[in-house]
C-alpha cells in the first residue's frame, strides 16, 4: 500500500531494526542497561524473559512511543527518536502493533476497527477501504464476525481482530505484546499459527514480546533473553533452548534458584 508521502526512502539493510546501547531510567530505577539488538528483515524475533526484566519498556522504544535515556533505535535505517514528526509518522505507517488486550474500540464493529487505520491514513474510496478491511479479516479467519462488536468476541477472536487491524496498512513489521496472554492452550496455538502464516506468506517481520515459553518455542526464528534490563543471550531458538547458562535454564525449565545454606549448595534449583 502506498504511503501518503512518496518522498520517504527506506534505507534497506538485512536488519530492519537496530537497537544500540539503549539505556532507560524511570523513577530513579534503571529499566534497560545498554541493550543491543539487530532484528533481521522477514524473521520472527521473540523477546522473552521474566516479569520486570524490561520487555515492555523495550517494546515501547521499538514502536517509538518512548525515547530511551541513552542510545538509539533505527527502523529502516532511520533513528525513530531523532526523526522529525513527519518522518516518525511515516515510519509508524510502516509498522503495526497488536496490543496485549486487543485495544479494540468498543463502539465500533470489528470491521470498522480494521477500517480505522485506512480511513485515518489513506485517501482510498470508502468501497476500497471496506473491501480491504474485509480481506484482512478473512486472512485472520474472522470475516464471519465483521459486524459484531468487540464485547461479543472471545479472547482469541479479539486477538485476531487486533492482528487484522495491525496489518491493515500492509506494514513491513508488526509488534506483538504478549499475544498469547490470557488464552487457553488451543486458542494460543491458533494465534501462534496465525503469526507464523503471516510471516511465511507475506514476509512480514514479526517482533513478539512474551514470557510464554511454549509460544516462543513454536514461533521464533531467533530469541533475545532479557535479564535485569540486559540482553543475557541472543540466538536461534535451538541455541537458546540448549544454552547452559543457569539463569536461562532456570527460566526455560521453570526452576527457582536456591541460595546456599551454611556454605553448602543443598539444592541448586527447586522445581516449581
Amino acid at each position: 500500500m502506498e504511503l501518503p508521502d512518496s518522498t520517504f526512502t527506506p534505507r534497506r539493510t538485512d536488519d530492519i531494526v537496530r537497537v544500540l546501547a539503549v539505556t532507560t531510567s524511570l523513577g530513579g530505577r534503571t529499566i534497560l542497561d545498554g541493550v543491543d539488538l539487530a532484528i533481521r528483515r522477514g524473521e520472527v524475533f521473540v523477546i522473552m524473559g521474566p516479569s520486570g526484566c524490561g520487555k515492555t519498556t523495550l517494546l515501547r522504544h521499538l514502536c517509538g512511543l518512548l525515547a530511551p535515556s541513552f542510545g538509539s533505535v533505527t527502523v529502516e535505517g532511520h533513528d525513530i527518536h531523532a526523526a522529525s514528526p513527519e518522518l516518525l509518522h511515516l515510519l509508524r505507517l510502516r509498522t503495526g502493533l497488536s496490543f496485549q488486550g486487543g485495544a479494540l474500540l468498543g463502539s465500533m464493529t470489528v470491521l470498522e476497527n480494521v477500517e480505522l487505520p485506512l480511513r485515518e491514513n489513506t485517501e482510498l474510496p470508502a468501497r476500497v477501504i471496506r473491501e480491504t478491511a474485509r480481506m484482512k479479516l478473512d486472512m485472520v479467519g474472522l470475516l464471519h464476525a465483521a459486524d459484531l462488536l468487540p464485547s461479543s468476541l472471545s479472547g482469541g477472536m479479539k486477538k485476531r481482530a487486533a492482528i487484522a487491524r495491525a496489518i491493515a496498512l500492509d506494514p513491513e513489521i508488526v509488534y506483538f505484546d504478549e499475544p498469547s496472554a490470557g488464552l487457553d492452550p488451543v486458542t494460543a496455538a491458533e494465534v501462534d499459527n496465525l503469526i507464523q502464516k503471516l510471516n511465511q506468506v507475506f514476509g512480514i517481520t514479526m517482533v513478539v514480546v512474551t514470557h510464554d515459553l511454549q509460544s516462543a518455542h513454536a514461533i521464533a526464528d531467533r530469541v533475545a533473553v532479557l535479564h535485569e534490563g540486559r540482553v543475557l543471550r541472543c540466538g536461534t531458538r535451538d541455541q537458546i533452548w540448549a544454552d547452559p547458562d543457569p539463569r536461562i535454564r532456570a527460566f526455560i525449565e521453570r526452576r527457582l534458584p536456591v541460595e546456599e545454606v551454611d556454605g553448602m549448595d543443598i539444592l541448586r534449583f527447586l522445581e516449581i
